[in-house]
């Protein structure tokens, strides 16, 4: 059997698995129509004095209120995915056993003995009828439309998904997704705090900053680039070796380049507010934080 075709049919077998994406994208379109329901009756609650009776400010405190909601179940499922993926041997510290028996001995991790409670199959599930609900959201009339970066990360993070699944890739991909969650809870938790001038704005920003930093700047390359792109045909039997899997080692390693890639183009920008935060004004940490948005509202003439 060729490899390619190898490939096919474990995608073919496993794509099964992956059906209740679409449910779990439905639910969380629902789950988000009812917290804006809820939040926007909240809203005509408030004096007019508040910053909240802006609507645009009202939209992005949704938005990211509502993020922080998809970023704890992810990091929770991820994390509980991540201890049924052989972690005794595919962690930050070790990285060769994410690639061990591939593709047909991590069959056992999914829904057998090593899983089975199928954290891995929910977390693969759930992450991904988040992200198809993320594109579609906007055009169901529902949150705020992304900008083309973020359309690129959604799609790549897609990808990553489908390969990590459908491929039996899932202990390297639950690592590298796992560890991609990390600060995305204290992202959105900064964002709401800064969107409400509240006094922990600077404090917020920081905590985002550092588990940011540590996660997708140091962590990342050092322990997901390295495996992927010179451990993963190091091991025994090859793992995604280029002259046998060259398609999938270029478009897995691709996508995690291009990740790579506008994680240090944010960090950039996350500088840029950290120098206001930590030594500018108020005013100019706040002016600055408006220019990095990566959302584009569409009630911007209410803000």
């Amino acid at each position: 059997m060729s490899p390619s075709s190898e490939l096919a049919g474990l995608a073919r077998k496993n794509l099964p698995d992956l059906l209740p994406t679409l449910g779990y994208a439905v639910l969380w379109l629902i789950g988000r129509w009812i917290f804006y329901k809820v939040l926007r009756t909240y809203f005509k609650t408030l004096p007019a004095s508040s910053v909240l009776k802006n609507v645009g400010m009202q939209e992005k405190v949704l938005e990211e209120s509502f993020a922080i909601i998809g970023a704890v179940v992810a990091t929770v499922l991820g994390f509980m995915a991540f201890r049924q993926s052989d972690r005794g041997t595919c962690g930050l510290l070790n990285t060769r056993g994410c690639f061990r028996d591939w593709p047909n001995g991590t069959d056992a991790d999914v829904g057998g003995a090593r899983d089975p409670s199928g954290s891995i199959a929910l977390y693969h599930n759930v992450e991904l009828g988040w992200y198809l609900h993320y594109l579609i959201k906007f055009h169901l009339g529902m949150g705020m439309e992304d900008n083309l970066q973020m359309h690129l990360h959604h799609f790549s993070t897609i990808a990553l998904l489908l390969i990590s699944y459908l491929l039996n890739l899932h202990r390297a991909g639950v690592l590298v997704l796992s560890l991609l969650n990390i600060s995305n809870p204290f992202l959105h938790v900064a964002k709401v705090v800064h969107y409400l001038e509240a006094k922990a704005d600077t404090a917020a920003f920081l905590s985002f900053a550092v588990a940011f930093f540590l996660s997708r700047i140091v962590a990342y390359p050092l322990v997901v680039l390295r495996a992927t792109l010179l451990e993963s045909y190091k091991v025994h039997p090859p793992f995604l070796d280029p002259s046998r899997h060259l398609p999938v080692y270029l478009a897995a390693n691709a996508l995690l380049l291009l990740l790579m890639v506008m994680q240090v183009q944010w960090m950039a920008g996350i500088v840029r507010l950290l120098l206001k935060a930590v030594g500018g004004s108020k005013d100019e940490f706040k002016k600055a934080g408006a220019t990095v948005d990566y959302a584009k509202t569409k009630h911007a003439k209410g803000e």
